[in-house]
């Protein structure tokens, strides 16, 4: 019985999604709303030459990269 009631409580960890809106801003400097959505946490993003969107935490401490963690932050 115990076993079951711990899978229960582990279910929505192993489940979890994370999902953030960014503002995106490519090469051509097309503007657009990105929706994204990862098992992984990510972050909206603004890099030094105008690129904007969503990435992986891991991306954050690059030099030239500015991250946020609220939806549309990178306005």
């Amino acid at each position: 019985m115990k076993f079951y009631l711990l899978l229960l409580l582990l279910l929505p960890l192993c489940s979890a999604r994370f999902d953030i809106e960014c503002y995106g801003r490519d090469f051509l400097m097309l503007d657009d709303v990105l929706h994204c959505s990862s098992k992984i946490q990510q972050a909206c993003y603004t890099r030094d030459n105008g690129e904007k969107g969503c990435t992986t935490l891991k991306h954050c401490s690059k030099p030239g990269w500015t991250c946020c963690h609220t939806n549309r932050c990178n306005a």
